[in-house]
């Protein structure tokens, strides 16, 4: 079920956002009337979301996504309007979609946990189960 994020209320779901999905595999996506469907990115590790307002007092939303300075992307999204999250219909995950005032969607897909992370996350269960053995 997609939910609507009430404005007053989008920097602490960045921050939980943040907190709670750093590392997962993302796909960014560009949806505009002018150009249609066009991907940015796609496999990149996610590492935060930030809403930030300018000298101008123009508001933008900005992703962090990849590792390393080669690696690394940040996308922008100028004069946000509306935020909204779908939740994954299994397990965690999802797409948030930011639509400006333009009318352009981003979307991004929280695909999975990035690999070495859902491989540290098995060692720690095993390292647990084996020490309540």
């Amino acid at each position: 079920m997609t939910k609507e994020i009430p404005k007053e209320q989008w920097k602490d779901f960045y921050d939980r956002l943040s907190r709670d999905l750093d590392g997962w595999e993302t796909r960014i996506q560009v949806l505009n009337n002018n150009v249609g469907a066009q991907i940015l990115s796609e496999g990149l590790p996610f590492h935060g979301i930030t809403g930030e307002t300018d000298a101008t007092g123009e508001f933008s939303i900005e992703l962090s996504v990849g590792n390393g300075t080669e690696g690394h992307q940040t996308h922008t999204v100028s004069t946000p309007l509306r935020v909204c999250f779908e939740e994954a219909d299994v397990g965690p995950g999802g797409v948030l979609e930011i639509e400006d005032a333009s009318g352009t969607k981003t979307l991004i897909t929280f695909v999975q946990p990035f690999p070495i992370l859902m491989e540290y996350e098995t060692t720690e269960l095993v390292a647990v189960a084996v020490a309540s053995d």
